[in-house]
């Protein structure tokens, strides 16, 4: 009689947890699907816009623009990590460091790195530090470096002339 009565005894068990876990189950999908989406709703639908550049960096970009020739593209906060091979990138750890502005070929190759500085930073020593590994890590590669003072209105013919200067070959010689 136990041989009989074990083995139903088990099964009415399984059965029991089987049917518990099953209503189980449905209760919690149901009581989900009923639950309003408040998180969803909470979200802003928008957050206001604002210019990707300051002012300063803007009347830069123009200046620049117009003292380059039509063909060459520039590009804003570029990450210098970008421009080397990247089977050679980890040596250099270029990682998080920006060039302000790149100036690129029609084919893309970079040709011109404009670093802007700003007399107003408190740290200076401490920028200049970061930013000169940077800087001769880009000249040892060939491309060139163009230091530049922020200043409210830039002088277009200074500008051209140091970016001949920068990429004259026969002053590299």
């Amino acid at each position: 009689m136990l041989k009989v009565l074990l083995p139903l005894l088990i099964i009415a068990i399984l059965a029991g947890l089987y049917i518990w876990f099953w209503v189980h189950r449905h209760h919690v999908a149901d009581q989900r699907r009923e639950q309003p989406k408040t998180s969803a709703t909470a979200l802003p639908k928008s957050a206001p816009v604002v210019p990707f550049l300051e002012p300063i960096s803007i009347n830069f970009y123009k200046a620049l623009k117009q003292a380059l020739p039509e063909k060459y593209i520039i590009c804003v906060n570029v990450p210098i990590e970008k421009l080397f091979d990247a089977s050679k990138r980890p040596a250099l750890q270029m990682k998080g460091q920006y060039a302000d502005f790149v100036v690129f070929t029609p084919t893309l190759m970079p040709v011109l790195v404009v670093d802007l500085f700003d007399m107003s930073i408190i740290n200076l020593d401490r920028v200049n530090k970061i930013k000169n590994t940077a800087k001769q890590i880009l000249r040892n590669s060939g491309i060139p470096v163009l230091d530049y003072q922020y200043v409210n209105n830039c002088n277009i013919d200074e500008l051209r002339r140091k970016i001949a200067d920068l990429l004259n070959p026969l002053r590299k010689v």
